[in-house]
This record gives structure tokens, C-alpha cells and sequence, in this order.
């Protein structure tokens, strides 16, 4: 009797194990090629929204993406008290992009002095490669690095 409880237990500890190191069902990605996969990544749409504003230039940029499906997409932002550098990059294959910048009058930096107003719209397929620059009115290149 006692060899039989051991065969028993032997038998219970070796299906155990053997379970224990069998894991979880890895997850399945979708594709269109196989459509019993339990997510499907080609139908994900993502949004995307980033604003920059410098008061001190009067200089407000945005870039909004939605509902897209996104390939790639970069933007590159630095401002301080003397300029601002912005760049966009986008590759989209549908969605709905929005990008664009204001630029105030140097002098009033009333929001009804408006010197420059940019604004782009993109529906469906759409590359965006935008790159602006804004500075100070009479800078010069000793002005930008604070040389002499």
C-alpha cells in the first residue's frame, strides 16, 4: 500500500512540474493575416497634442494628431529668452493632423498684433517636415551665444 501512495505522489509531483513550467500562453499579436489573434495592432489610432508657448517672444506653436494611424513622428522643441527652434516631423497614413504658429509684434506683444499666423491641416495621408526658427528683432551672431 505504501508503494502505491508513493507511485501516486510520484506521479502527482511530476504532472505539477511539469504544468509549473509550461507558462503562460504568450500573447498573439493580429495582422491582417491572422485574424484569430486576440489584438489587432493595424486598427490601434492614436493621438497626439504638444504646445509650446514663449512669452517672453510672443511665439505660441502646437502640432495635434488625431485619430491617426501612426507611421512615425519627431518634434524637436527649444526655447528660451532670445529664440525659439521648433521642428516637426510626421508620417501618417490616415487621421487628421493640425500644425502651426503665431508670432506677436515684437514691440506691443498684443495678442491682436499678430506678425505672423501659420496653421496647417492634414486629412488622410500626410508627411509634415517643418522646421522654424524665431529670434529677437536686431540680433546678431555675437547676440545669440552672449559673445562679444
Amino acid at each position: 500500500m505504501m508503494k502505491l501512495v508513493a507511485v501516486i505522489a510520484a506521479i502527482i509531483l511530476v504532472v505539477g512540474s511539469s504544468l509549473a513550467f509550461q507558462g503562460p500562453e504568450p500573447m498573439k499579436l493580429g495582422s491582417k493575416s491572422d485574424p484569430d489573434a486576440s489584438l489587432f495592432s493595424y486598427d490601434q489610432k492614436f493621438s497626439d497634442t504638444t504646445t509650446l508657448k514663449n512669452y517672453h517672444l510672443g511665439v505660441a506653436a502646437y502640432k495635434d494628431f488625431d485619430g491617426a494611424e501612426r507611421l512615425s513622428s519627431n518634434i524637436y522643441l527649444e526655447s528660451n529668452r532670445e529664440w525659439v527652434d521648433i521642428a516637426i516631423e510626421a508620417n501618417f497614413s490616415q487621421g487628421t493632423g493640425r500644425m502651426g504658429y503665431i508670432v506677436l509684434n515684437q514691440d506691443s506683444m498684443d495678442i491682436r498684433d499678430v506678425m505672423v499666423d501659420v496653421s496647417h491641416e492634414f486629412i488622410g495621408n500626410f508627411t509634415i517636415d517643418e522646421k522654424i526658427l524665431v529670434m529677437k528683432r536686431d540680433m546678431n551672431e555675437t547676440g545669440i551665444f552672449g559673445c562679444i
